[in-house]
């Protein structure tokens, strides 16, 4: 099996969460882009590693999900908090940057 490029992935998680700014909070476009790219930067070394647990399969879709949600509260949007968006958005956008994650590398993982 071939192993998952953490890199490559990386940038399109990157590029994923720029295209969740975009057509979701078109008017904070740019703090959301700003706490989406800082937010991956905070849980990036984890990712690596729950990412490579889970293609040898130490770690099971289900831990990884767990995993990935308990460092939801670590990811503040802070930008998108000072430019005034309401607290229900920035976790709605919060949370589909979540499930973008989880979708992208369980999509990738053979399992």
């Amino acid at each position: 099996m071939a192993s998952i490029n953490f890199d490559q992935l990386f940038s399109s998680l990157l590029s994923g969460v720029e295209s969740l700014a975009v057509t979701t909070l078109k008017d904070y476009e740019a703090a959301a882009k700003a706490d989406g790219a800082r937010m991956l930067q905070e849980i990036k070394t984890n990712l690596m590693e729950w990412t490579s647990e889970l293609e040898t399969g130490s770690l099971t879709p289900e831990d990884f999900k767990y995993l990935l949600l308990e460092n939801k509260d670590v990811a503040e949007m802070d930008a998108l908090k000072q430019s005034g968006l309401a607290e229900v958005r920035t976790d709605e956008f919060r949370n589909n940057v979540l499930n973008l994650v989880l979708g992208t590398v369980l999509g990738l993982v053979k399992l």
